[in-house]
C-alpha cells in the first residue's frame, strides 16, 4: 500500500486472479458491513502482505510489506452498498467493490477487467504473545532442505536467528539480531542488510499458524510465506518449528543418537577415515553420521558440568568424559582437557519441553574444530601423529579447515529410559 499505482503496474507479482464465478462476481447485495468489519484482517498474497486492524468508528491501523518496502501508516475504511472507500493518511486511497463473508473473509476487487482482487482472512487470535521463545526447524525453511533453523522472539521486538545459507542470506547466520512484529497472524521480520543477498529486500512476511502442543514433543508454530528466487521464480514455502526451552538440563540425562540432519556441505572430493568410516567432504550426508553414531553406539550423558560420550568405534568401548561451560543453549566443549592436543568446540543444544530429545547443531566452523579431534586419536594409533610436534598437530586442523568449505550439522538425540 506504500504506492497503491505501483500494484497495477505489478500484475504479474502482485495478483491473484480471482474466478469470476466463484469470488468476484457475486450478485450484488446491499448490506451495511461496517459493524462486522471490526477486527484484525490479514492478507498474504506473493510478496504482498498487509494487516488491517479496523476499529468501530472506520478508522484503520495498516502495516506490511509491498513491492520490497515495509510500511505503517493509518487511514479510514467506509463501506456502502458493497462499495468500499479505503484512504490512507500518506495520501493514497482506493474506491472498488467490496465483498464478505461474515466473521471469515473480505476481499478488495482492485480492477475488474483483470480480475484483480485481494482476500484478507479475520484473525481471532492475535499471535504476539504465543510466539515468544525459542523455536527449532529442521525441515523447510525457505530455499533450502533439511536443516537446522534457529527463532528466538523477544517480548521488545527483538529476535535472533540461526539459519544457513537461503533464498535470503548469502551467508550462514548464527544468533544474527533483528526486528519483527507480529499484527494477528502475519509475522513481520527486518533483517539486517548486511546478511542479505543482493538484490534481496530484507523485509519478509510470513502467514503464522500456532498450535500448542502440536506434537508429543510440545507447540508447533508454522510459517507460510512466499520465496523469490534468483531465476525470478516464486514459489509457496512452509516451515514448522516446534518450541524448545531456552536453558537446558544437565540434570543425569542420558541420550541415544537417533538422527542427523546435513546440509550447506560443500568440500574437497577426498576421502578422510574417522572412527572406522571414511567420508567424504564432497557428499557427506546424514547417512554417513547413522554408521557412525547409530543408536547402540552413541550415548551422550549430561552431568552437571561434563557431557560423557560413550561410543565403539572400531568395535571397542570407549568412554569420553568432556568438560562443558553453558551459556544459555550455546555449549563449549572443552576438549583440550581430555587431550592437550585438541580444541575447543562451541556448538548449540536445545531440548523440548519434557527433555525427551537434544538436538545438537554445529556450523562450519565447530564442525571442523569437532571433526578434526575425533580423527586424532586414529592417527594417534596408526603412528600418523606425534602429538610433541606442534606442527604435525595443526596441520591436521588447517587440512580440515581446507577440506570443508561448508557444512552445517545438527545431531538429534533421544532420551535413552
Amino acid at each position: 500500500m506504500k504506492k497503491l499505482l505501483l500494484m497495477f503496474a505489478a500484475v504479474g507479482v502482485l495478483f491473484t486472479a480471482c474466478n469470476k464465478e466463484a469470488d468476484c462476481g457475486h450478485e450484488f447485495i446491499e448490506h451495511d458491513y461496517t459493524q462486522e468489519l471490526v477486527g484484525t484482517w490479514t492478507c498474504l498474497d506473493m510478496d504482498y502482505a498487509e494487516a488491517l486492524v479496523i476499529k468501530a468508528d472506520g478508522s484503520v491501523e495498516v502495516t506490511g510489506v509491498v513491492d520490497g518496502e515495509f510500511f505503517e501508516t493509518t487511514g479510514t475504511i467506509q463501506v456502502k452498498n458493497n462499495k468500499m472507500i479505503y484512504k490512507l493518511d500518506n495520501g493514497d486511497e482506493w474506491e472498488g467493490r467490496f465483498e464478505m463473508t461474515a466473521g471469515e473473509s473480505f476481499t478488495m476487487v482492485w480492477d475488474e477487467e483483470f480480475d484483480i482482487c485481494y482476500t484478507y482472512r479475520y484473525c481471532e487470535n492475535d499471535l504476539a504473545d504465543e510466539i515468544v521463545g525459542m523455536w527449532v526447524c529442521n525441515d523447510g525453511l525457505p530455499g533450502v532442505e533439511n536443516d537446522m533453523g534457529i527463532k528466538t522472539f523477544t517480548e521488545n521486538g527483538k529476535m535472533t536467528l540461526t539459519t544457513q545459507t537461503s533464498a535470503f542470506v548469502d551467508k550462514d547466520l548464527v544468533g544474527v539480531e533483528s526486528d519483527y512484529k507480529v499484527i494477528g497472524d502475519l509475522l513481520f521480520m527486518m533483517l539486517p542488510k548486511q546478511n542479505v543477498t543482493e538484490g534481496k529486500t530484507p523485509y519478509l512476511a510470513s502467514l503464522l499458524t500456532y498450535t500448542p502442543d502440536g506434537t508429543s514433543l510440545g507447540d508447533i508454530l508454522t510459517e507460510k510465506s512466499y520465496v523469490a528466487f534468483n531465476n525470478g521464480d516464486v514459489i509457496y514455502s512452509t516451515a514448522s518449528f516446534v518450541r524448545v526451552k531456552q536453558s537446558l538440563n544437565f540434570d543425569g540425562k542420558v541420550y541415544a543418537y537417533n538422527t542427523a540432519y546435513v546440509t550447506n556441505a560443500k568440500g574437497k572430493d577426498e576421502d578422510v577415515s574417522m572412527l572406522g568410516h571414511t567420508f567424504n567432504m564432497a557428499n557427506i550426508g546424514a547417512a554417513d553420521f547413522d554408521i557412525v553414531f547409530g543408536a547402540d553406539l552413541y550415548l551422550v550423558e549430561l552431568n552437571g558440568n561434563s557431557i560423557k560420550h560413550t561410543f565403539r568405534p572400531n568395535g571397542q568401548d570407549v568412554e569420553v568424559v568432556t568438560p562443558v561451560t553453558v551459556d544459555g543453549n550455546k555449549v563449549t566443549l572443552d576438549m583440550s582437557a581430555v587431550s592437550p592436543i585438541c580444541r575447543k568446540v562451541e556448538m548449540y543444544m536445545f531440548q523440548d519441553k519434557d527433555n525427551t530429545q537434544l538436538h545438537m547443531y554445529m556450523p562450519t566452523d565447530s564442525f571442523v574444530n569437532y571433526f578434526a579431534n575425533l580423527m586424532i586419536p586414529d592417527l594417534i594409533a596408526e603412528g600418523k601423529l606425534d602429538v610433541t610436534d606442534a606442527t604435525a598437530v595443526e596441520k591436521v586442523y588447517t587440512d580440515m579447515e581446507a577440506r570443508i568449505e561448508s557444512i552445517n550439522v545438527s545431531f538429534v538425540f533421544k532420551a535413552r529410559k
